[in-house]
């Protein structure tokens, strides 16, 4: 009997030596509650933010494409902890003013013709999809989504479409046909124009941009391009660059230009860029007439379309 005492009792003492040594250790633990540590938030993968100027020369059908973009960042930005992407939509104007005080952004959204291929750098744009055939991925800039134009007989025709597409009638881009509608152009009628659309819009990433921001820019794009935001694009009344996102059904317009698209006929965004200002000089006077002006249009078309 009296061993089991002793025993218990130093057992006991063990216990008592234990506790006194260890509880302070314990409740002071790492410094912070267990709440605390409990809701600490993982490591960002990024910690910053990256500006992207989407430059309004061209809109869609219908709705606001910095909007969409300004919608889509926010979702991404919530993907990636730690990473923001801002959007800012402006003009043309006023973003070669920005450009004239060295405001730049980490990246840019275009539409072909809008930008000098010197702004940007060279970077591994990977679609993740079979693109249109005829849409043009560089090294300087890829594809996100596209408009079009449709041929009908009121408003004000546009001359490079209208005699790339060899278009009989009076051609329009969706917008402005979407506004003729909008307004009551109750009767009036539209097909699709041809497989010419210089509407294209472009990503592409800001010449000093650093790689750690590029390699974001580069996700970003990858997002874009992701078959989930390419079906949102129907609310824009535009076109996915991808060969398997066709056209929701629906209107019968948006969905004969989508096939009339199926092969897109459009020019290199920087070659484009060069030579917007002739073509459209050279096209207006085709339009009215002049055979020289003609030729010299379609040689530089071929240029542009070829490069």
């Amino acid at each position: 009997m009296g061993k089991k005492l002793l025993f218990r009792a130093v057992c006991a003492a063990l216990i008592l030596l234990f506790l006194l040594y260890a509880a302070p250790r314990v409740g002071a633990g790492t410094g912070e509650s267990f709440y605390v540590q409990n809701r600490r938030l993982p490591e960002p993968e990024y910690a910053g933010t990256v500006t992207l100027y989407h430059v309004v020369t061209c809109r869609t059908g219908q709705g606001s494409v910095t909007a969409f973009l300004q919608e889509r960042a926010e979702a991404f930005s919530k993907r990636h902890f730690g990473v923001r992407i801002t959007v800012e939509g402006m003009g043309e104007k006023d973003f070669l003013e920005r450009l004239s005080h060295g405001r730049r952004a980490d990246m840019y959204s275009f539409f072909s013709g809008a930008l000098s291929e010197e702004l940007l750098q060279a970077a591994a744009f990977d679609p993740g999809a079979d693109l249109r055939e005829g849409l043009h991925v560089g090294a300087c800039a890829a594809p996100w989504c596209f408009s079009g134009y449709v041929q009908t007989t009121v408003g004000e025709n546009e001359p490079i479409a209208a005699l790339a597409n060899g278009a009989a009638g009076t051609v329009l881009d969706l917008r402005a046909w979407g506004d003729i509608q909008r307004d009551g152009g109750i009767g009036e009628d539209a097909s699709p124009a041809g497989s010419f659309t210089d509407q294209v819009c472009y990503l592409g990433i800001d010449r000093d941009t650093d790689q750690q921001k590029a390699k974001w820019c580069l996700a970003f794009y990858g997002y874009l391009l992701a078959e989930p935001t390419q079906r949102m694009l129907n609310a824009l009344g535009a076109f996915s660059v991808r060969t398997d996102v066709p056209c929701p059904y629906g209107n019968a317009l948006l969905l004969s230009l989508d096939r009339a698209y199926k092969r897109v006929t459009a020019p290199d965004p920087f070659l484009y860029h060069a030579h917007r200002a002739k073509l459209l000089e050279e096209a207006r006077a085709a339009i009215a007439g002049d055979e020289t002006a003609k030729n010299s249009f379609f040689q530089r078309l071929a240029i542009v379309i070829g490069g």
